[in-house]
């Protein structure tokens, strides 16, 4: 950190968002003890950061408003003219510019940013898993919990729970809703609405897909071509109902691990490696890749439990004699085939 006229806000930014290291703290320290200037800017910022922070909590949020007062609080404090004009350039280039750049950062510490926009006749909410290795967890109004995946939105208005319970949803994203006859829960894809009462299931709509899958866990839930709403199917617990284009199905789900991303479970029964691979690849976000094409005949018996990358990469390559290494997101196996 260096003077008051030079803040370095990423670095402050990373600080309130506890990602510090040791030497990094010793250093907030300091700046903090050089002058009561920087202490009490430091306590101010602070405050703004539990109130984005606390967003879900608010009505709204008006960071705009809150950033424009620290702005002005700040440059009301008398300082030199040379210093005053060094600060205007750096707080109306750094302060104001990248204001919404350091809430995005609050934000990215919790995993996931809200977005309030309006339209017409009502307020709407917005939740994002931050980017696309993040999953997020989100309380709706009414009780309801949902989990997402990575690169997933949900948006719901803020009259949720009043007479209807909507929700739209880009990405994938598990449901555990809860039970209220006078109240239909309504999920809203684009392609496809999902009409439950109360129960728990998985819906994928993603943007690289034209097909739009539910996967039903407890309860019933109405499959619909948002299209057509003439066609429409009960899914029951254990099927995955599908909609495209052209058709409206159903059909038994026999992939033990569909659920891989939100459980963090593996279980594999004589699993070939193209099997395991997709399982590893649902958890880790990371693509599998075989040096060898025979190593996909090569099978596996096991289970794992919330294990780390790395232990299951090391059992896999125990039993079959092979070696792994991970380049960004990518797993190569080379190794004898079967």
């Amino acid at each position: 950190m260096k003077n008051r006229e030079n803040i370095h806000w990423d670095f402050l930014a990373k600080h309130l968002a506890g990602e510090t290291n040791p030497d990094e703290q010793m250093e907030m320290k300091n700046w903090l003890q050089q002058s009561a200037s920087n202490e009490s800017l430091y306590k101010e910022i602070s405050n703004y950061w539990q109130q984005i922070n606390n967003v879900k909590e608010m009505n709204q949020f008006n960071t705009d408003k809150g950033w424009e007062k620290l702005y002005n609080r700040i440059m009301t404090t008398p300082l030199s003219a040379e210093k005053k004009k060094r600060q205007f350039f750096l707080l109306n280039h750094s302060l104001m510019k990248t204001a919404a750049v350091i809430t995005l950062l609050i934000a990215l510490s919790i995993g996931s940013y809200l977005l309030f926009s309006e339209f017409p006749g009502r307020h709407v909410i917005t939740v994002s898993t931050a980017n696309e290795n993040n999953q997020n967890r989100v309380l709706l109004p009414d009780g309801s919990v949902v989990f997402m995946n990575k690169g997933t939105k949900i948006s719901y208005s803020k009259n949720f729970n009043i007479t209807v319970r909507e929700v739209k949803l880009s990405g994938e994203a598990y449901f555990e809703v809860r039970h209220d006859t006078e109240k239909p829960f309504i999920v809203h894809t684009g392609r496809a609405d999902v009409k439950v009462i109360g129960t728990s299931f998985n819906v994928q709509a993603l943007k690289s897909s034209e097909k739009v899958e539910v996967f039903v866990e407890s309860g019933k839930v109405e499959l619909l071509n948002a299209e057509n709403q003439d066609k429409a199917i009960v899914i029951e617990p254990g099927y995955i109902g599908y909609v495209t284009a052209n058709e409206i199905a159903k059909h038994k789900n026999n992939d033990i691990n569909y659920l891989a991303w939100k459980t963090k479970s593996l279980f594999f029964n004589n699993a070939n490696m193209k099997i395991v691979a997709k399982g590893i690849q649902d958890i880790f976000n990371v693509k599998v890749e075989f040096e060898n094409p025979d190593m996909l005949n090569c099978r596996i018996e096991g289970h794992f439990e919330n294990e780390p990358l790395e232990n299951i990469m090391e059992t896999i390559c125990t039993i079959h004699n092979w070696q792994w290494e991970k380049k960004g997101n990518r797993i190569l196996l080379s190794g004898q085939g079967c």
